[in-house]
């Protein structure tokens, strides 16, 4: 296979997408490709990046872009050297605070986005390719009040795990990275309009080291990438405590019985009081 060696970004625009690309400026590859909502943040990437970049601001939860990413791959002649998924988002919150449309944009952009892109572009790969996938702690167990948001990453590391073993006799490895709670602007849009699901934070990891060992980890061929102690304490711990208690404890570490209960007073206060009018 002969062609320009690229790496595709998504979520490049921000966070551990923008540090991850930084990341692989540093290896051989000729042009990265850019893949974000915020042209003017993935301008920024861009200028933070001593390498060629093509920048495709563009919206993953919209097949039509997917298909535009694909058949850009397929008229190109590139070898895809490096696939980083680390777009993604979440919205805490029980299910009736949620919108529809926000719970099925979590599901087309965190798995179908995610699935689209790993098999679009493989076709275009080598041995010696790095697929990086990047997930989360919460894929590792159910988590109420971050239904929709836990069950994605639940499908993108079962996924992602059983793609490792089926892309083994090609030489692509394919890596998860689970992070903990990490300082990104994931928050900003999670916890929109409310904060009130998540109020305890055990710990806070900081995103650059994240993506150092994330990095390390695809270099290395690792299967899963997972930062700090508490971080891999809980992946060991949910695999021998009953779901039942993992999900109770954390309710209960979060007041979150409580927090539901006063809010649905509220409620119901507020319809009788429309009703009496």
């Amino acid at each position: 296979m002969s062609g320009k060696r690229i790496a595709i970004v998504t979520g490049a625009s921000s966070g551990m997408g923008r540090e991850f690309a930084k990341k692989i400026a540093t290896t051989d590859v000729e042009e990265l490709w850019l893949v974000g909502l915020n042209e003017e943040e993935l301008n920024l990437t861009k200028q933070q990046i001593q390498k060629p970049c093509v920048c495709f601001s563009l919206d993953l939860t919209k097949l039509e872009n997917l298909e535009t990413i694909k058949q850009t791959i397929k008229e190109s002649n590139v070898i895809v050297n490096w696939l980083v998924n680390a777009s993604g988002y979440g919205k805490f919150g029980r299910y009736d605070e949620i919108k529809l449309e926000s719970s099925i944009g979590m599901i087309d952009l965190n798995c179908r986005a995610l699935v689209y892109l790993t098999e679009a572009s493989i076709p275009y790969m080598e041995k010696g390719s790095r697929i990086v996938q990047f997930e989360s702690i919460a894929g590792f167990q159910p988590i109420p009040y971050i239904a929709t948001y836990g069950a994605t990453k639940a499908f993108v590391i079962s996924y992602s795990r059983a793609m490792n073993v089926e892309l083994k006799s090609k030489g692509i490895s394919v890596t998860c990275v689970c992070p903990y709670w990490t300082k990104t602007n994931f928050f900003k849009r999670a916890t929109e309009p409310r904060e009130q699901v998540v109020s305890k934070y055990i710990v806070m990891y900081d995103p650059i080291k994240v993506v150092e060992k994330a990095f390390k980890d695809s270099l290395k061929r690792k299967e899963l990438s997972i930062k700090g102690f508490v971080a891999r304490s809980q992946v060991r711990l949910v695999k021998i405590v009953p779901t039942k208690w993992v999900m109770g404890i954390w309710v209960k570490q979060q007041n979150l019985t409580k927090k539901y209960k006063k809010i649905d007073a509220t409620k119901e206060q507020s319809n009788n009081h429309h009703t009496q009018i």
